[in-house]
């Protein structure tokens, strides 16, 4: 399973070839929307909208960031869309190909840590996250974990 945007794609397309599977695409796994503020430096974010910024910054769950989703709305629709790909799958593993705030979203759901409270965890790239997904919802089994990166360089990994 991938998000449906270009780089979690790309990212899932050796996975998939290596297994001779085709990946699907789930809207879902997408990256948050960030309305009005897609696009902009966080300098041009505060210069031209500091009060949303700031509440940005608290994450606000309730609040619209951009004009586009809030953090509650985009964690339901992550869990849903992992639960949706768990469920048509139990019992089996899967792969999930997403971005930064999804996994965010679903360590938090995992954890169970509030939306609004700071990150202590690590969101590495390319890092391999494990979640078992039951009928009473999701739990942690191991997160973050890059020992299949070690001894490459950043050529290696970005080719």
């Amino acid at each position: 399973y991938s998000s449906d945007l270009l780089r979690a794609r790309q990212t899932a397309a050796p996975l998939a070839r290596a297994r001779g599977l085709t990946p699907v695409l789930d809207a879902g796994l997408r990256e948050r929307s960030f309305g009005r503020f897609e696009g902009l430096s966080w300098e041009e974010i505060a210069s031209a909208h500091p009060e949303d910024a700031l509440r940005w910054r608290r994450r606000e769950p309730d609040f619209p960031v951009g004009g586009g989703e809030s953090l509650t709305a985009f964690s339901a629709r992550c869990v849903a869309a992992l639960e949706r790909a768990a469920a048509a799958h139990a019992g089996a593993c899967i792969a999930v190909v997403a971005h930064g705030g999804v996994l965010d979203c679903l360590y938090r759901a995992a954890t169970r840590v509030a939306l609004d409270a700071p990150r202590s965890w690590q969101l590495g790239n390319a890092s391999i996250n494990r979640l078992l997904a039951t009928p009473q919802g999701l739990s942690l089994v191991g997160w973050n974990d890059d020992h299949h990166l070690a001894g490459l360089s950043a050529d290696d990994i970005s080719a």
